[in-house]
């Protein structure tokens, strides 16, 4: 499970990183734009905006990783730790 604050500092990260958000069931959902996530207030889900403007609630329980897209070396994240891939 990755934690809340590994999130938002990928949301606010500057410059902003795109990056992939993977779930245990396999889906992955890219985050292009820091406006297309937001968290709850209780720190346990996320909603993911798409291209068509539905909203995806997504348990913070169910994400596996976080994967920084568009970046000459991917840079993965699980459970608070990074390495280079």
């Amino acid at each position: 499970m990755i934690k809340s604050e590994i999130i938002a500092q990928q949301l606010h990260a500057q410059p902003f990183q795109p990056f992939d958000i993977r779930t245990s069931d396999g889906r992955v959902y890219t985050v292009d734009h820091p406006d297309f996530l937001m968290r709850d207030r209780i720190g346990d889900l996320v909603y993911y905006v798409t291209d068509d403007n539905r909203e995806i609630k997504i348990a913070l329980s169910q994400i596996v990783s976080l994967e920084v897209t568009h970046s000459p070396r991917a840079v993965y994240i699980m459970n608070g730790y990074s390495r280079n891939e």
